[in-house]
């Protein structure tokens, strides 16, 4: 699905609950999910539904709920009592725009719209049951948010421990995006490779963010922790990683490789 795409089906899910909702409320969940993301979780969904000749529109509600999940972390992110940033994407953040409360308020409901997006494709199919499970457990606190609680409970971070934060925080919603759709292909082996490739893609990602970012000196950069020639290694072991994964399939597998790439090897 393309771009422009996903945001009409983004825009008439808002149309959709525009009455139902206070109108401060409504402009600052808009303002949260239309301030100009790449939209890179949604594209992983598309892209392994392609891989798994699973219908796009079949997982359209996962690739939405998902997208509305990492709106919301980003809204309570930026609050004051996490991260207090005052600009996001160049713009003022939620919380900067709206006021503390209302930020809150909206990392709130956009997590509540996202489970009513998923239960209302869920009906009784177990398949696609079993995809919102696995979209929950990673946004949890086994997931993300788990991630997010060892970044603020721990003072200093080891090598060891990065992977299993950035699994958890970045790599979670990543991982989902990538292997829901595989839930509904029927195929065990490619779920197995998927579940794979979406652990390197999402480490790999949180690398390259790290390496862009070179001069950042937060407790949890790969760079700061393993230095910059480590962190370059790391990336290049697990470019290598997720295209053994997806080898079995070379006639399906250039357009998730392409984009693992680019998510890996960005702006670097």
């Amino acid at each position: 699905m393309k771009t422009s795409d996903f945001e009409k089906v983004i825009d008439d899910l808002f149309l959709s609950i525009k009455e139902y909702y206070p109108p401060k409320l409504f402009s600052a969940m808009e303002y949260a999910v239309k301030s100009g993301g790449k939209r890179i979780r949604p594209q992983l969904c598309f892209l392994s539904a392609d891989f798994c000749d699973v219908p796009q529109d079949s997982v359209l509600p996962f690739a939405l709920a998902i997208e509305l999940i990492h709106s919301y972390s980003l809204v309570h992110d930026d609050l004051p009592c996490m991260d207090n940033d005052i600009l996001r994407r160049g713009k003022p953040t939620v919380h900067a725009a709206f006021g503390e409360a209302t930020a809150l308020l909206v990392g709130d409901a956009l997590l509540n719209l996202a489970y009513e997006t998923l239960f209302s494709a869920a009906k009784t199919d177990t398949d696609v049951l079993s995809a919102c499970k696995l979209i929950a457990e990673c946004a949890g606190g086994q997931g993300m948010i788990g991630g997010q609680a060892m970044e603020f409970e721990n003072d200093s971070f080891t090598e060891n421990d990065l992977y299993v934060l950035d699994k958890k925080k970045t790599g979670m919603l990543i991982k989902c995006a990538v292997l829901s759709p595989a839930y509904l292909s029927g195929s065990p082996e490619k779920i197995s490779a998927l579940a794979s490739f979406s652990d390197y893609a999402g480490l790999a990602f949180q690398i390259a963010d790290d390496l862009i970012d070179v001069e950042k000196e937060e407790k949890t950069s790969f760079v700061n922790v393993c230095g910059k020639e480590k962190a370059s290694s790391l990336l290049r072991s697990l470019r290598a990683k997720a295209y053994v994964s997806l080898a079995k399939w070379p006639d399906r597998n250039s357009e998730l490789l392409s984009f693992f790439d680019k998510l890996a090897y960005r702006n670097i």
